[in-house]
């Protein structure tokens, strides 16, 4: 994996040293700041293509709301494996997202998200294999559902960004600008 710049470490301490400095934080998990885990399964898709059962990814995320408005999210994002028989690609990465939310009612809250993906992509196009990584933004949109105290359950849109630029390889492969496209589904304990 590559190594996270010097905004991602500054977004990621100010998360993490308000999460775990602040004793307010983890007073009331319900109506105050939180800290929570969790995780996403869903499906992609790349511009302009279709969601396919075959193309699904995984995400690990660990979270700080500060309020009721303001919240910082760090997660880790498989995308497993996808291409055809001439070319194939497998990429993962880490996120650092900043998330706006309106909560609607006591249970139900909708928000949006902005961030940086720090992504390593391995690539295998006719035979030639690359290794590449970079750093893109990405946005998203969701809502939130409080299950029980400790339990919430989300649904998410997001788009990520991955660009590959290679002249070694074969066209149309020589640049390739990824915008794909994700709907998942979460399960987030909150303490």
């Amino acid at each position: 994996m590559r190594s996270i710049n010097s905004t991602g470490l500054a977004l990621a301490a100010v998360m993490f040293g308000t999460a775990t400095g602040a004793s307010t934080v983890f007073a009331n998990p319900t109506a105050g700041p939180h800290a929570y885990i969790g995780a996403n399964y869903g499906g992609y898709k790349d511009r302009g293509g279709d969601f396919d059962e075959d193309d699904d990814f995984k995400e690990a995320i660990l979270g700080a709301q500060l309020n009721q408005f303001l919240g910082f999210e760090a997660s880790y994002i498989d995308f497993g494996s996808f291409g055809g028989d001439v070319g194939k690609a497998e990429v993962d990465g880490y996120g650092l997202a900043v998330i706006g939310r309106l909560p609607l009612t006591e249970q139900l809250g909708i928000y949006a998200k902005a961030g940086q993906l720090f992504w390593d992509a391995d690539v295998n196009v006719a035979g030639l294999k690359r290794s590449y990584d970079g750093d893109e933004p990405f946005v998203g949109v969701g809502a939130d559902i409080k299950v029980s105290e400790h339990f919430v359950v989300a649904l998410e849109y997001d788009r990520y960004q991955v660009d590959l630029e290679d002249s070694n390889l074969p066209a149309p492969a020589t640049n390739w600008e990824g915008d794909m496209d994700t709907v998942k589904l979460g399960a987030r304990f909150v303490f």
